[in-house]
């Protein structure tokens, strides 16, 4: 079979398509420059193989061996204003566009609503199927609804932002229908007026302190919408690893769901452990023991921390010595090392304090 565009390749390394730069190959490897190819695709014989995955920009996925499947990476590139009014605006960005770049061009024409998401390495697919949040802004929150292509019924269709069915750091595309759909595009219903800025953030005193700290080491009241994106960038530059030195995923493991009978119980041995809501990322909280929910999430980093990990190598895989959620490389680990030393880290939180961590990543 001739195949006129869609680009196929073999046995395709993916070292440098993964973050960890774990030394994995793909048995074919499929790219998507645009929506012909998807015609193309669903013409091919490809489709007939019962292995996928959807490839993003490998920010959020461990490979521990070989892929012996069809690896699908879109790279579908373009946004436009589809409508506005005069409070928001709608805009279709496809799903191969960078995250960070989007948030910058948001902020630059003062559109609200993912200022605090900056410096989240993701393609706009990735962050949409995964629900990324951070420093109590929810992508949940802005999506409209997500174009995709259904490779098992080989048709179109379009989820609204319900039908996404988010959840903290979940969707139905990571949920249920992991590699089922190919996202192409989603629409984003961003501010065009400025509503509250979202400056709840705060952790422990002794770390990193509250955004609205750091918002008063630089500038004045009233804040914009970029000197929100600025202390976070800020707060973020401080204690996450640069992807330019170290191999990683970022945070791997998600913050665990507990009683709060349990969070009060940990409080006694762990200081300074904070409780917050469990439906989304939200800090609203200042006084983590003012708990009336019957379950709350707590945070994985600050338990991994107490068990002594931080900053602890072993051989070519390690704990980042400013945030014990990030676990890191010096990208000769393989997938196993990386794994086997994850897997340590949820053995030793599960016997000590009876909790299962759950894995933020996708691990292949």
């Amino acid at each position: 079979m001739i195949y006129l565009k869609m680009k196929i390749s073999k046995n395709k390394s993916l070292k440098n398509l993964n973050q960890y730069g774990v030394d994995a190959n793909a048995k074919i490897f499929v790219e998507l420059e645009d929506l012909n190819d998807i015609q193309e695709l669903e013409n091919s014989k490809i489709l007939d193989n019962e292995k996928f995955l959807i490839l993003g920009d490998g920010n959020n996925i461990l490979f521990r061996d070989n892929f012996d499947g069809v690896v699908i990476k879109p790279k579908f590139k373009g946004k436009k204003i589809i409508k506005e009014d005069d409070k928001n605006v709608w805009i279709e960005i496809y799903s191969g566009e960078d995250w960070e770049e989007f948030v910058t061009w948001a902020v630059d024409n003062n559109y609200q609503g993912i200022e605090n998401m900056t410096m989240i390495p993701s393609s706009i697919g990735g962050a949409v199927s995964q629900n990324i949040a951070a420093y109590g802004q929810n992508i949940m929150d802005v999506v409209e609804s997500v174009e995709t292509f259904d490779l098992q019924k080989k048709e179109f269709k379009t989820f609204t932002n319900e039908e996404c069915e988010y959840g903290y750091r979940s969707s139905i595309f990571k949920r249920k229908y992991k590699s089922r759909f190919l996202l192409i595009s989603a629409v984003f219903k961003l501010n065009k007026v400025a509503n509250e800025l979202e400056t709840s953030y705060h952790e422990r005193a002794s770390r990193y302190g509250s955004l609205e700290e750091e918002l008063r080491t630089f500038a004045e009241e009233p804040y914009n919408i970029k000197d929100v994106m600025i202390a976070v960038q800020n707060l973020r530059t401080k204690k996450l690893p640069s992807v330019d030195e170290y191999g990683t995923c970022g945070s791997v493991f998600s913050n665990p769901v507990v009683t709060k009978e349990k969070f009060f119980e940990l409080s006694k041995i762990i200081s300074e452990l904070q409780s917050y809501p469990i439906d989304k990322l939200q800090y609203t909280r200042k006084d983590w023991f003012n708990v009336n929910e019957e379950y709350v999430k707590i945070p994985a980093g600050r338990i991994i921390d107490q068990l002594g990990w931080l900053g602890k190598w072993e051989g070519d895989v390690g704990v980042y010595d400013k945030h014990a959620l990030c676990v890191v490389t010096n990208r000769k680990a393989s997938g196993k090392e990386v794994f086997d030393f994850l897997e340590k880290i949820r053995q030793n939180v599960k016997e000590s304090y009876d909790i299962d961590l759950d894995y933020e990543i996708n691990i292949i």
